[in-house]
């Protein structure tokens, strides 16, 4: 589903936020990506959803060799794609139903197939009482889960998690990880999750993928990586 082979990125600065990077995520898999600020996670997610390309190597999603993607088709290619951000991002003027409906409307899906699917998604993430609710009126979990359903509305194959339990107490952050390995689960969709949160690491044993100054220095597959 996703492959990394000897991925290098330098950016314009000189910067070298990865060196060599090699791996492999199968569909259907959860994945924890760790490691300190700058090591480099933020720049996979970059490479992958197909804002950077590498300087060196591959980097192929779903079969797609993103890095030699036209400007023009990475919109369409990032439909296989959701993305989930620890600041949810969610449209302030629109409900919960309108936020989730939002992401199926602007791939165009025909009307009547997209309320439908807006409120089986809104259901999936518990969220079936709130959706004539505006984000103001949610809590900080309840923003998080609008977020996802906005996320997997379009039933992507991979789904990118970038800290999303970021701005959660524990008890909120238990309840998004258990939403995630749900989602997987059931929908048998690839999760990539970028994270500072060991406890949930250690919790929620996945295959983890340990980062630093841009080289992959460990890779767990059942999780529980300790620094």
């Amino acid at each position: 589903m996703i492959i990394l082979k000897q991925v290098f990125k330098t950016y314009k600065n000189g910067t070298n936020a990865l060196n060599g990077i090699s791996l492999t995520i199968e569909q259907g898999e959860f994945v924890y990506v760790i490691g300190p600020t700058g090591s480099g996670k933020s720049t996979i997610i970059r490479l992958i959803n197909g804002e950077e390309v590498p300087t060196k190597g591959l980097v192929e999603v779903a079969g797609v060799n993103v890095g030699r993607l036209r400007h023009s088709k990475v919109p369409l290619y990032r439909r296989n794609l959701g993305v989930v951000f620890q600041d949810f991002k969610l449209l302030e003027q629109k409900t919960v139903f309108e936020n989730v409906l939002f992401a199926l409307e602007v791939v165009n899906a025909p009307t009547i197939e997209a309320r439908k699917r807006a409120r089986e998604t809104c259901a999936l993430v518990g969220l079936s009482d709130k959706l004539n609710s505006y984000p103001h009126q949610l809590s900080g979990g309840q923003q998080q889960r609008v977020a996802i359903a906005r996320a997997i509305a379009n039933q992507p194959k991979v789904l990118i998690c970038d800290e999303p339990t970021g701005n959660l107490d524990p008890a909120k952050a238990k309840e998004i990880i258990d939403l995630l390995e749900k989602i997987n689960r059931e929908s048998n969709t690839t999760i990539l999750m970028v994270t500072h949160a060991q406890g949930i690491v250690n919790s929620h044993r996945r295959r983890t993928i340990a980062l630093s100054d841009g080289y992959l220095v460990s890779d767990l597959a059942a999780g529980g990586y300790k620094e």
